[in-house]
């Protein structure tokens, strides 16, 4: 009864209901509900309209200028065509010379300090200088007092006050050449080589001098008709000294390790070649014979009353001869290592010319002693000549190579 079923496959679409409850009729009397004007109403309380907004104005548009119409160009460029011919196929290279190369090489990163061995014998040379100002170098005795012949204990002070000072300053400029070469500065190691051979020209130079009162109490000895005792030691100084000159000869040999070709910026070969002369001048000046002298009183005694040790000739030659050497050698390499050669070259010259040009201390040196046949220590012309001209061109090499650096330096920093 009031089933449905479905009209493709009959399946029945409702099942039939079970049998519920029977529930009571509620009659419309039972069922009150109120009048509609019994019910509760809210009193609406009326409000004041809202004020008209005040509308914006329109903005008006500008009329646009009126253009003309251009027509679409369909003109085309006509391209030539072209051959392509096959190359060799070549690697691609860069190794930064073959664009770069006039230009210098770039400063490379400061390097961190390493200990050196140039730095080692700059310290041991200090020492050994520092002990022979405080040694005695040489003791003549004679067992009876004797005319022309000095006896006694002599010190360095004895043969030059300015000698002591001046291989301080020597050694000074020796150990600070070692430091910047513990940096990598090359210029640092040809300064420390530089003023290794000028102590080394000092030390034979102090040793000649040395040699030079004994020579004059064998000579006495020799020609005097009354017997007597001559006796001459060579004291712990006169080793010391000895020792100076070997120690600054090993710093110059070590310094060679930063003697090499670079690409850095060199020095201007003009005012190199201009140095090197001054510097030849300033070596010869010494040896300039004053009055009477010849210039074979260079390597020989004056008279043959007084026989002077060759060893003093060889010292006066040796200091001239390394300053010489220096300065050619340092400044026709046109490096920095040979700036710094021939700068230190100077050093020790540079406090006896000074020191021996304004007569300071009692009896200054000079540069190789003095000039054969002069009665004083005072500079020749031509050495005082030698050594501003040195100076004035060292530091115009200096100056030039530091101008040439920075230009460098800043072409690299723009290209990078």
């Amino acid at each position: 009864d009031n089933q449905k079923f479905c009209h493709d496959c009959g399946t029945t679409l409702k099942g039939v209901t079970d049998p519920t409850e029977r529930v009571d009729e509620v009659s419309t009397d039972d069922a009150h509900l109120p009048a509609v004007g019994d019910l509760p109403t809210a009193e609406i309380v009326p409000r004041e309209p809202l004020p008209e907004p005040v509308w914006a104005a329109p903005a008006t548009a500008d009329p646009t200028e009126e253009t003309d119409l251009v027509t679409a160009s369909n003109t085309t460029t006509e391209i030539v065509a072209t051959q392509v011919s096959t190359t060799e196929e070549l690697p691609a290279v860069f190794d930064g010379h073959d664009d770069l190369g006039d230009l210098g090489e770039p400063a490379p990163l400061r390097e961190p300090f390493q200990l050196r061995l140039i730095l080692v014998l700059a310290v041991l040379g200090a020492v050994a200088v520092l002990m022979t100002i405080a040694a005695d170098i040489t003791d003549i005795r004679t067992t009876r007092p004797t005319s022309g012949i000095t006896t006694g204990v002599s010190t360095l002070d004895e043969f030059g006050s300015n000698l002591a000072a001046a291989a301080l300053f020597g050694s000074a400029v020796m150990l600070l050449g070692g430091v910047l070469a513990c940096y990598g500065l090359r210029w640092g190691a040809g300064l420390a080589g530089g003023a290794g051979l000028a102590l080394f020209g000092w030390a034979a130079l102090v040793i000649g001098l040395a040699e030079f009162p004994i020579a004059v109490a064998e000579s006495i000895t020799r020609a005097s008709t009354e017997a007597f005792t001559l006796k001459v030691t060579r004291d712990l100084g006169w080793w010391l000294i000895a020792g100076v000159g070997v120690v600054g000869a090993l710093v110059f040999i070590s310094s060679l390790r930063s003697f090499r070709s670079t690409s850095r910026v060199a020095l201007n070969p003009w005012i190199a070649a201009v140095g090197a002369v001054s510097m030849v001048v300033l070596a010869a000046g010494p040896l300039v014979p004053v009055g009477a002298a010849q210039f074979a009183d260079n390597f020989r005694s004056p008279n043959a009353s007084i026989d002077l040790p060759t060893v003093y000739f060889a010292g006066r030659l040796a200091q001239v001869g390394l300053i010489a050497a220096a300065g050619v050698i340092g400044l026709l390499i046109v490096r920095s290592y040979g700036l710094g050669l021939a700068v230190g070259g100077i050093s020790v010259s540079l406090w006896l010319w000074f020191t021996s040009l304004a007569e300071t201390g009692d009896h200054p040196v000079g540069i190789a002693d003095r000039n054969p046949g002069s009665l004083d220590t005072v500079p020749h012309g031509v050495t005082t000549l030698g050594m501003v001209l040195s100076i004035a061109l060292l530091a115009g090499a200096a100056v030039f190579a530091s101008v040439q650096l920075q230009r460098s330096n800043t072409v690299h920093g723009n290209g990078s």
